[in-house]
């Protein structure tokens, strides 16, 4: 038994310094959500609480409740504390969510996003004016415009609304319209496929830097949980120091 307790408490450290797990008990530390690891044309910030833009650039930070906005012929891709990247087409507007949360969330007021998720324990949701999803595999595509449309190229996404839940397998999209319930899945067309987001790329050993970058600003974490040890329940606090 001590030894599984023990197992499970590293696992979880590891999963707090790798950034893939947000606890109730965990310090915000200075509030940091994503950094942004691309940027190419007009890409814009505006933080929380603010009124104005300012220009947003390679390895700005981003925290709990900020909004970043591009204008025509302009991307942008975020790498968030949660394991995800994001990546922003032209003419989109973005908000990362007001706070930490044990589900990381994000905003896509309009515009089109693209997902990947960079490790296995990776979840995100994505919410929409037409609904909720829920990307819980490797690439996702989410646009919306006047209709919402979501394509999926691995893993599987759940998109919800008040009206219905549909589940997407890789391969498949789904729409919204209105304030109807999302559409049955459908295959995706050679002619449906999107490649907007192959034109950002980030090595992989640059990725590297930049979440090493997020995890420092991300500052000391503090992890409190309970555990059962011979029929009674045990406070135990775990020091989480940055690098």
């Amino acid at each position: 038994m001590k030894c599984e307790q023990g197992n499970s408490l590293v696992k979880i450290a590891l999963a707090l310094l790798l950034g893939v797990l947000w606890l109730p008990g965990m310090a915000a530390a200075a509030r940091v959500n994503a950094i942004v690891v691309f940027v190419e044309g007009d890409v814009q910030v505006k933080r929380a609480g603010a009124t104005t833009y300012a220009a947003l650039a390679l390895s700005d930070m981003l925290y709990f409740g900020d909004e970043v906005k591009t204008g025509a012929a302009s991307r942008a891709s975020l790498a968030t504390k949660g394991g995800a990247e994001v990546r922003i087409n032209e003419n989109s507007t973005f908000n990362t969510d007001a706070r930490a949360g044990v589900r990381e969330t994000v905003r896509l007021k309009v515009g089109q996003m693209w997902t990947r998720m960079l490790h296995k324990m990776a979840k995100l949701d994505v919410k929409t004016p037409s609904a909720v999803c829920a990307v819980r595999g490797t690439e996702a595509d989410i646009e919306q415009r006047s209709i919402l449309t979501v394509k999926v190229y691995e893993g599987h996404v759940d998109v919800q609304n008040a009206q219905g839940k549909q589940s997407l397998a890789a391969g498949q999209m789904s729409t919204v319209a209105g304030g109807g319930a999302p559409a049955a899945p459908k295959q995706m067309g050679a002619a449906e496929v999107g490649n907007w987001q192959d034109g950002i790329e980030t090595k992989d050993k640059d990725m590297q830097k930049f979440l090493d970058k997020l995890s420092e600003e991300s500052g000391d974490k503090k992890l409190k949980l309970k555990i059962d040890k011979d029929g009674t329940t045990k406070d135990v606090e775990i020091q989480l120091k940055k690098k």
